[in-house]
């Protein structure tokens, strides 16, 4: 049943320069991280599968690899899909309910209902979200599960994306040898995951998910998704001025560009990067680095407060997350330019407090919704090897020395 007290689940989200895995355990009420992972890839641009089968190999040796790191294979994954093409249709579900007392039948029904309702044909369907039930001319956003009514009326939203795009990040996984469980847009699943929707009942609230290739800007109010956009325009345009300026190794690019771009730094003209380039060994300060991006950060800001103008000026506040979150320089610039009506978020559990992962954690308590509401007992993995193999390694740590315990982790991660 969807109460039992632990469920394993698994969330994964493809991008354009990389694979996200994150595996997370539900437990007595709560989630404990197990293991997330990144994988590069090379087989996405601009939403579009520009390599078919190479994608296909980089994400079975993602889950595989995975899957081998904590001791069990993945059956299936929640799949994370871009809030690309986003449109929103809002209705209302009525339904009867039997003998006249609310069932959570009924509000699955209900949902079902909505799901039949005429749509464009550029988009699909990927999250329809209960807003609030109307019993007995009273309106409320919690379960009205044994409320006595003659009829049930649900606001519904329907949340869509792109049809193309699901389909082919679906069936890739598919094809990968994985099912796919279930689905959720990022931005939703952000809002999900922060609390965020409770939060724009009193505010309108602006989500900035900064990633290297583009932005997701979307907008909360009263409790409800509204509208979303793709900015693609991201930190590559600082990473991109590095490599071109500078041809230095790219991964190492973004890490500089993330953490240690300060332009209040007291020490500026101190070395931060050294590396080899054809046998010559070259070196960058923190002012070098900081004036080779000042140009496309500077561009970067204020293309997305100009987007924000007229929300900030009506009192909004900016949520900012993803990997421009992790950029304090962003961040300030942002602040500067909204009048300080901005934070920046990241999850606070241990094992995912990284602002990359924020949509795949969000993901388990989107899924979460549908479990309880439709009373399901669904694990990602093999759940009974799971537990023989965590069984078995606290028997072989049974009566270990300090010395052996340190010698055997030495071996698992040199060795």
């Amino acid at each position: 049943m969807g109460n039992h007290i632990k469920q394993i689940y698994v969330s994964l989200q493809l991008c354009e320069n990389e694979i996200k895995i994150l595996v997370g355990e539900y437990f007595n009420t709560r989630f404990n991280i197990i293991r997330s992972e990144k994988y590069p890839t090379s087989s996405i641009s601009d939403f579009k599968i520009t390599n078919r089968e190479e994608l296909i190999r980089d994400i079975g040796n993602a889950i595989k690899d995975c899957g081998d790191k904590i001791g069990s294979q993945i059956e299936q994954v929640i799949l994370v899909l871009p809030a690309y093409n986003f449109k929103r249709y809002p209705l209302h579900s009525t339904v009867i309910p039997e003998n006249g007392i609310v069932r959570r039948e009924d509000i699955a029904r209900a949902v079902s209902n909505s799901l039949k309702a005429n749509r464009d044909a550029g988009v699909m369907v990927v999250n329809p979200v209960i807003v609030k039930y109307t019993v007995n001319g009273i309106s409320t956003r919690r379960l009205p599960e044994k409320e006595v009514c003659d009829e049930l009326t649900v606001d519904i939203d329907l949340l869509c994306a792109d049809i193309e795009m699901c389909y082919e990040y679906v069936s890739v996984i598919e094809e990968s040898g994985i099912k796919v469980l279930d689905i959720t847009l990022n931005n939703y699943a952000i809002a999900k995951e922060a609390a965020l929707l409770e939060e724009s009942l009193n505010r309108n609230i602006v989500i900035l998910d900064i990633e290297k290739s583009c932005t997701y800007l979307t907008l909360l109010s009263k409790g409800k998704l509204v509208s979303a956009e793709v900015v693609f325009d991201g930190l590559n345009s600082l990473i991109n001025r590095v490599y071109r300026n500078l041809n230095m190794p790219y991964n190492d690019i973004c890490k500089l560009v993330k953490y240690c771009v300060n332009y209040s730094s007291e020490y500026p003209d101190d070395t931060i990067y050294a590396w080899s380039d054809q046998g010559t060994t070259k070196t960058i300060t923190t002012a070098q680095l900081n004036e080779t991006v000042e140009e496309p950060l500077k561009a970067l800001s204020e293309k997305l407060l100009t987007m924000c103008k007229p929300i900030i000026e009506s009192g909004a506040m900016i949520v900012l997350t993803g990997e421009g979150e992790k950029m304090n320089e962003l961040a300030n610039a942002l602040k500067d330019g909204c009048n300080g009506q901005l934070k920046t978020y990241y999850p606070d559990t241990i094992g995912v407090r990284d602002p990359s992962l924020t949509a795949l954690y969000g993901a388990f308590f989107v899924y979460r919704d549908k479990v309880l509401l439709n009373n399901l007992d669904v694990n990602c993995i093999d759940l009974l090897a799971y537990d023989s193999l965590i069984d078995q390694r606290q028997l072989d740590s049974e009566g270990e020395t300090i010395t052996s315990k340190i010698r055997n982790l030495f071996k698992q991660y040199i060795g």
